[in-house]
């Protein structure tokens, strides 16, 4: 049984009825994130959270952070697949993480560029049966996200796949309210159990978005999220603050590290509009 409150987690409150972890969040490993690791660690200490390290494609951070003491962390990965879908696996260890990633994932990144982080050329198909063959817990971040992230509709017409999914995320900081209740609404269809993040990609957003069980370790933990025995805390950003996490993260550091012009030959939307928001991620 699991439930779903979105509103601001209480975490001194949360802690006293079990484990408390934010179920998504990036490193400096990342592309679209600055956050150092040791800056995670001690905020998490602090908060008295656990956390899922989640990088894009990479899992340097999960590795590095796994070898702090005084704080548990999630051994995970945000993998994008040729297709352009998003699946995060959580690992009982970072030794199964890493075994997994050099041996079957390895051969299937692809060069990174200016604009992007390493990709995949795996599918979705082939990626969620290679993750069948692994002790790991299986998620669908942002379902609901816009295109080309967006993976409901690509499992809608592709039924068979959602067999291989064990949880569904429910709470994501970046999304929606309306996104995020569809993700809920569709997590319940599946019969699925329930994951919720930040999806923090700056220091500030650690801790807004978590998964409380009542476990008293990471393998305990993951073992009452596939069962679907978890709760789940978080009020999503306001419109612009969306917007802004994105754009402090990635156009502030590109811009300010000598490549606009390149940049403004790549970018999707028009080279104005990377300096507004440049402009308004400083305010």
């Amino acid at each position: 049984m699991f439930t779903v409150d979105y509103v601001t987690p209480d975490l001194a409150a949360l802690r006293k009825e079990g484990f408390v972890a934010d179920m998504h969040f990036h490193t400096s490993h990342s592309h679209d994130s600055k956050t150092a690791i040791v800056d995670i660690i001690k905020l998490a200490r602090r908060l008295g959270v656990a956390v899922a390290v989640t990088d894009h494609n990479l899992i340097g951070g999960a590795l590095e952070a796994s070898r702090f003491k005084g704080v548990s962390i999630i051994p995970a990965i945000e993998i994008c697949t040729s297709e352009g879908k998003e699946v995060i696996p959580y690992f009982y260890d970072a030794g199964h993480l890493q075994e997994f990633y050099e041996r079957r994932l390895a051969p299937f990144l692809k060069e990174k560029n200016a604009l992007r982080s390493n990709r995949t050329s795996i599918s979705l198909r082939e990626l969620l049966a290679m993750l069948e063959e692994e002790e790991c817990v299986v998620s669908l971040p942002h379902p609901f996200a816009p295109q080309p992230r967006q993976s409901y509709r690509f499992f809608s017409r592709r039924h068979d796949l959602a067999a291989h999914v064990d949880i569904v995320e429910v709470f994501n900081q970046l999304m929606t309210r309306r996104a995020n209740l569809a993700a809920l609404g569709w997590a319940v269809q599946l019969r699925r159990g329930v994951v919720g993040g930040s999806d923090g990609h700056t220091l500030k957003r650690l801790g807004q978005g978590v998964t409380v069980t009542q476990a008293t370790s990471v393998a305990e933990h993951l073992d009452l999220l596939a069962k679907g025995a978890a709760r789940i805390y978080g009020a999503e950003l306001k419109a612009h603050q969306r917007v802004l996490g994105y754009a402090s993260t990635t156009v502030r550091h590109k811009l300010q590290n000598g490549v606009a012009g390149g940049l403004r030959k790549g970018l999707s939307f028009p080279a104005r509009a990377s300096r507004r928001l440049l402009r308004l991620s400083r305010r």
